[in-house]
């Protein structure tokens, strides 16, 4: 506000004059006349109230002693009423005595003169009055100014961050593409989802995630200021991080700065003295390469994003036309999945497992296999992460076990008596409440007995709500149901668990088999599982067997069973029933020689 600005114009001021003697009210309005103010009068208190409804006055000047309504009962009504409350009140009283002039403010006078008064001394009470209302209003100008600002600033940052957010990144998009777009550089938009390692999260307030990305930010702007190729780093509200860098002629420098940048968040933050460390994925989206408008770029890089699995050597990846086909046939995917089981388009495949020492098949996988009647054969590395989030796993898994016992069951009843059925189960079906219940209603129902059904569970059960999954295993386990850890020591802990929990058989994941003949580093872990695995009375299978030299090395080293191409691959329900057929009359022949 400028000094004119600050400067009161009285012609605009409306002052009321409530005064019964009529040569004091004239007086009184002829100076406020000649100084500008518009004035209107009343001669008592009654009618100066009246006044005050019609006129709303700016500033009123009120003779205590009146007739009908008087100064005092005036006021008092008037600071009552929201509407009049703040008005200006100056008395005019020939009463001197202290105790009026208390009870005057009290009321909520703002000033009082005493009569007889000089013309000076009344309009420097008014003036004072009006440049006081003036500073009253021009603090409350301020504190709406700074909400204003407030506002401003909550609207264009992350509240529980500070970072700037999309209507930031925006702006400066659209400030910088067109000078981007002519020089025939690339705009690269960065999208990282950022989480917490497991180890640190069993500590970590999940709360406090919004003090690490904090953290993070500072760290990133202190890297931009020594490298010099960050734009902007902001975050969403999808709780993801996104960092706009600076223009670039050679998509390799992008590759570089999203590497230095994952570098930078993989190093330990330490919150509330606690050294913690995190994990991100990042996807990249480049304009105009990939869309001309912010909107779609920030979808391509989630796109991009969606697209990391965990076992990619790279935890980033830039955005590309068969990632957006892959999203839509996983659409489609996800779409079919749900009337798949009602067209009958899955079947069990069955790999035997065969005791190394005697050469018997003492027991089948059941795998899963979809017939897509468009897609032909989806391998389950495809669809069943698509089942697990979808939550269609749950109906899978119950009927991969059913058909999987009624089948076995069949084929006990054929001749094969000794004839074990292991089935994969997911996490997401092992967290349903009534799962125990479920397994052996299954049970009952096929008429297999428990003693046949082993259930191959994954290290990734154990990471949440450890002793409900463990009530539910022993309750299985008590009943004849055997229980087995598979992918051995690809995971985490997992010695830990093997004396927690009612495990029967441990398989040894296929990376430690393959080529187990010719890596000393293999064998010894090998060994060393093995040797655990006896003093615990626990049976080991070695999965994913294809060579005998592989085969000879496990039966040297005292491995129970194993299973794999070299036997044989997955097979359907028929073929497997003419494998373990053709199977039991090679080894007899062996045996026979």
């Amino acid at each position: 506000m400028t000094s004119n600005q600050t400067l009161i114009n009285y012609q605009m001021k409306k002052i009321l004059i409530i005064e019964d003697d009529a040569i004091m009210r004239e007086l009184i309005q002829q100076i406020l006349d000649i100084e500008g103010f518009s004035t209107k009068t009343a001669e008592n208190g009654w009618l100066g109230l009246q006044m005050v409804e019609q006129y709303q006055p700016d500033l009123i000047i009120c003779d205590v002693m009146m007739p009908r309504l008087d100064g005092y009962s005036l006021i008092q009504t008037l600071r009552q009423d929201p509407v009049t409350a703040t008005i200006p009140f100056i008395f005019l009283t020939a009463k001197i005595e202290r105790c009026d002039l208390r009870q005057a403010m009290e009321l909520g006078a703002d000033d009082y003169l005493t009569k007889p008064f000089e013309a000076f001394e009344l309009l420097q009470a008014i003036k004072a009055q009006f440049k006081k209302r003036q500073a009253v209003a021009q603090q409350y100008i301020n504190q709406i100014q700074q909400m204003e600002t407030q506002f401003i600033y909550l609207a264009r940052h992350d509240s529980l961050t500070g970072l700037p957010n999309k209507i930031i990144l925006e702006e400066h998009f659209n400030k910088i593409r067109i000078q981007v777009y002519n020089k025939y550089q690339i705009l690269p938009l960065l999208l990282i989802d950022i989480d917490i390692l497991h180890r640190n999260k069993l500590f970590f307030e999940a709360g406090l995630k919004h003090l690490l990305i904090k953290a993070l930010a500072i760290r990133l702007n202190n890297l931009t200021a020594q490298n010099n190729f960050i734009d902007l780093i902001g975050h969403l509200k999808t709780e993801q991080v996104f960092i706009l860098l600076k223009p670039s002629q050679d998509i390799k420098n992008v590759a570089q700065s999203a590497e230095k940048i994952l570098d930078n968040i993989s190093q330990p933050l330490f919150i509330n003295n606690q050294e913690v460390f995190l994990k991100a994925q990042m996807g990249i989206a480049c304009y105009p390469n990939d869309s001309l408008q912010l909107s779609q770029l920030l979808t391509c890089a989630e796109f991009a994003l969606d697209n990391y699995q965990p076992e990619d050597k790279k935890p980033y990846h830039f955005y590309s036309q068969k990632i957006l086909d892959t999203f839509f046939r996983r659409v489609i995917l996800e779409t079919d999945l749900f009337h798949a089981l009602e067209r009958n388009e899955f079947q069990i495949y069955y790999q035997p497992q065969v005791n190394a020492q005697t050469r018997k098949v003492v027991c089948v996988e059941a795998l899963i296999r979809w017939q897509h009647p468009e897609h032909g054969m989806i391998s389950p590395a495809e669809f069943i992460p698509i089942a697990e989030e979808s939550g269609f796993i749950i109906s899978l898994g119950d009927w991969i076990i059913k058909t999987a016992c009624r089948q076995i069951k069949t084929l006990q009843a054929e001749g094969e008596n000794d004839l074990n059925i292991a089935v994969n189960i997911s996490a997401c079906q092992l967290r349903t409440e009534n799962f125990s219940e479920k397994i052996l209603d299954i049970i009952t129902e096929t008429g297999i007995e428990p003693k046949s059904l082993e259930l191959e569970l994954t290290e990734t059960v154990f990471i949440h709500d450890i002793e409900s999954v463990k009530h539910k295993l022993n309750t299985l386990s008590t009943q004849g149901i055997k229980i087995s850890i598979d992918d051995f020591g690809t995971g985490y802990s997992s010695f830990k668990y093997l004396q927690e929990f009612p495990f029967h058989h441990l398989k040894i994941d296929r990376y430690f088999i393959s080529n187990i003949d010719k890596f000393k580093t293999k064998q010894a872990l090998v060994k060393s599982i093995i040797q655990t695995a006896d003093n615990l009375n626990l049976n080991i299978i070695a999965e994913g067997v294809e060579t005998k030299n592989e085969l000879d090395w496990l039966m040297k080293n005292n491995c129970d069973i194993v299973q794999g191409y070299f036997y044989s691959p997955p097979l359907p329900i028929e073929e497997l029933k003419g494998f373990l057929s053709q199977f039991m009359v090679n080894c007899l022949t062996s045996n026979g020689e």
